[in-house]
């Protein structure tokens, strides 16, 4: 999944769960005393983001203002972030807020639900037993020296703070809470006072003989593969393993564990099979590099602008702004749509809040008009799914990250294949709304005949949500900004334009910054789980495997490319995209690379590739985004209908940009000069 944001209207509505994947709109209250404790909690760890967006910005200012950089915002930002991270898995945990995905799960409920639920329970128990023991051995050395002595581990650096031995710290204690809060729902649902989130109209909850024998063989699958693993270990070979472990992946999958887990626990079997007990340690040491990666904040600073962005009224503003460009063209109010939903997509990078907010905006007005409710709803989901390509887009800072590629380059790169993108989406509205306008008539003209002084309010409106995409991308691409202080920058920006529109108030901020863990919670924890397989698997000897097996091919460049893009479509059916960046990328680059191609174009199909994920059935989670705010007549059966031709029109786009590179690369070769 993406990121995602709440919107305070769309938190009472019922959410459609009959294709089988929970929005984060569907609000769940704490199940246990302990959760309760964590979630009032949530709001006191949350307001360490705060804090680390004020010390980045600091660091910003007196660098670059008074040539005085320091020696310890750096550290401290990337220390309060990981430690945001760590709470925010036990935070969703605690809401149970966490992304699960499987037919067969959501195709139960009552007695049978229960004894899924208990035996995901018990399963987040052993990962969470495992990452105690692993932590531990890691605490030990960081606070104690190898004869006994008390003694911090540091960083190393010229201010040299202990903050290494804290975060590892916190590492050991998330785990033991998250032991705890396993433990505790099991108990509680072993006596039947605790159970999953449900909706009783949902038809495929109604379990049936050929869901539970289903459901009896996923397990007994699960079972047998664990024994085989225990028993031959290391004997099997790559080429088994390998198999086993992506056959393991969606076997869990289908379960309905939270797919925070799901990677997480396949990391931990195949190390225990492979290497033994000792090499669990491998999975935390992989966990704590990953949120120690400094690019890895943007997320969520820019998590946090956009939540701010969509708790104010700027958004709403920059949409009416946009009924004065298009609304005289037919299939205007849907191609206004989609300008808005590029300016938005340039603010935020966020998916989720985008489909959210266009939803509750657009969506009915297009109905209103007399829109064809396919335009309307294919319209919101696949412009509001233009954040994976327009910068800032969090997933080629992730890409960016695990390909060890100039994020720079990367946002370059995107700017001419997302708007050709965009050109299609407009396209195809216009010719169908021109061949036929009853599918899209134009806004009436007493709506659009207001006074000038009217008008140059709405205006105003563009203004200052301009000035923050600006300032964002303007420091990146003029050299005063990395992309993380960027990301600080765009939170300012945004705070600072709320406090100027008088909609800056505390319980803004206080939401905007609980939606933030929350939505890293979810994000960040698919990463870990991701991050220690990737690690696993790579010691196995799976990247040489994989490799040697593609390029031993003999195929042309073009043909292993178009394979890899074809893996990529698969694991979007059932995977959110994080976890496809950290199992897919280590291994394709360094393939892309051998082949002579360029890992920036390669970048480029990849956050292309996800924006059809996002569409697609069925689990794309664009669809159940809309659907957490659509009016009730409109089923997610509907949705997925609609986003047929997006997806054939992504599908074009990423096949142009594919065989014709220079597409994507030329703006960056133009800036390198």
């Amino acid at each position: 999944m993406s990121a995602s944001l709440h919107n305070d209207k769309a938190d009472a509505l019922p959410v459609d769960e009959s294709i089988g994947e929970y929005t984060e709109h569907e609000i769940s209250q704490p199940r246990t005393a302990l959760d309760q404790m964590i979630d009032r909690f949530g709001g006191l760890v949350s307001l360490l983001f705060g804090v680390a967006v004020v010390v980045s910005f600091y660091e910003i200012i007196v660098r670059y203002f008074y040539n005085a950089p320091t020696v310890w915002a750096h550290e401290t930002t990337i220390g309060l972030v990981a430690v945001c991270y760590l709470f925010g898995g036990l935070f969703c945990l605690a809401r149970d807020q966490h992304i699960r995905i499987g037919l067969l799960y959501f195709s139960t409920n009552g007695g049978t639900r229960r004894i899924l639920d208990a035996i995901n329970s018990a399963l987040t128990l052993f990962f969470a037993l495992a990452m105690i023991y692993a932590s531990w051995f890691m605490v030990e050395k960081s606070w104690f020296s190898p004869v006994g002595d008390f003694k911090l581990e540091r960083s190393g650096t010229a201010w040299n703070p202990p903050i290494p031995a804290l975060v590892k710290l916190a590492f050991l204690v998330t785990a033991i809470v998250l032991a705890l809060q396993s433990i505790l729902h099991l108990w509680h649902i072993l006596q039947g006072r605790i159970s999953s989130r449900t909706n009783t109209n949902n038809k495929l909850a109604k379990p049936n003989i050929l869901v539970l024998l289903g459901l009896g063989l996923v397990l007994l699958l699960l079972l047998s593969g664990a024994y085989v693993l225990i028993t031959e270990g290391k004997s099997l070979g790559i080429q088994t393993g390998s198999l086993m472990l992506v056959g393991g992946i969606m076997l869990m999958i289908l379960t309905g564990i939270p797919l925070a887990f799901v990677t997480g626990l396949i990391a931990i079997i195949f190390t225990l099979a492979w290497f033994g007990p000792l090499g669990v340690s491998l999975v935390s040491s992989r966990i704590y590099s990953f949120i120690n990666e400094y690019v890895l904040v943007a997320v969520p600073m820019f998590v946090l602008m956009a939540s701010i962005l969509d708790r104010s009224g700027m958004a709403r503003d920059l949409y009416d702004a946009m009924r004065l460009v298009a609304g005289r063209i037919k299939g205007g109010v849907a191609i206004q749509t989609l300008i808005a939903a590029l300016f938005l997509a340039a603010i935020s990078g966020i998916i989720g809040g985008e489909i959210v907010l266009l939803g509750m905006i657009a969506l009915p007005q297009m109905l209103r008009l007399g829109y064809d409710r396919s335009i309307a709803i294919g319209v919101v989901c696949a412009g509001g799914s233009l954040g994976t390509m327009i910068p800032p887009s969090i997933v080629l800072i992730v890409y960016g990250l695990t390909a060890s590629v100039s994020i720079g380059d990367l946002f370059l790169a995107t700017v001419v294949p997302g708007m050709l993108l965009a050109s299609f989406y407009v396209i195809y509205i216009f010719t169908r709304c021109t061949l036929n306008p009853q599918l899209g008539p134009p806004i009436p003209e007493e709506e659009l005949n207001i006074p000038w002084t009217e008008k140059l309010a709405k205006l105003k409106g563009v203004i200052l949500p301009l000035g923050v995409a600006f300032l964002v991308l303007g420091s990146i691409y003029g050299g005063v900004a990395s992309v993380t202080e960027a990301a600080c920058l765009g939170v300012i920006g945004v705070t600072f334009a709320a406090l100027i529109r008088r909609e800056l108030t505390w319980t803004l901020l206080r939401n905007s910054l609980r939606q933030t863990l929350e939505t890293c919670g979810m994000i960040i924890w698919i990463g870990l789980g991701a991050a220690a397989l990737v690690g696993v698997y790579n010691l196995m000897g799976g990247n040489r495997f994989v490799e040697s097996t593609i390029l031993g091919l003999g195929a042309s460049p073009t043909v292993i490319v178009l394979f890899m893009m074809a893996i990529l479509i698969v694991l979007g059916l059932f995977m959110d995209w994080i976890g496809i960046a950290l199992l897919t990328m280590p291994i394709f680059v360094p393939i892309i690379v051998k082949l002579g191609l360029d890992p920036v174009w390669f970048g480029i199909l990849f956050a292309m590739n996800m924006q059809v994920s996002y569409l697609s059935p069925p689990f794309g989670p664009a669809a159940f985004y809309l659907k957490s705010v659509a009016p009730p007549g409109i089923s997610l059966a509907d949705i997925f209908r609609s986003l047929i031709p997006f997806i054939f029109l992504q599908l074009i786009a990423l096949m142009v940009v594919l065989f014709y590179p220079d597409i994507a690369l030329w703006l960056p070769r133009l800036a390198a000069g």
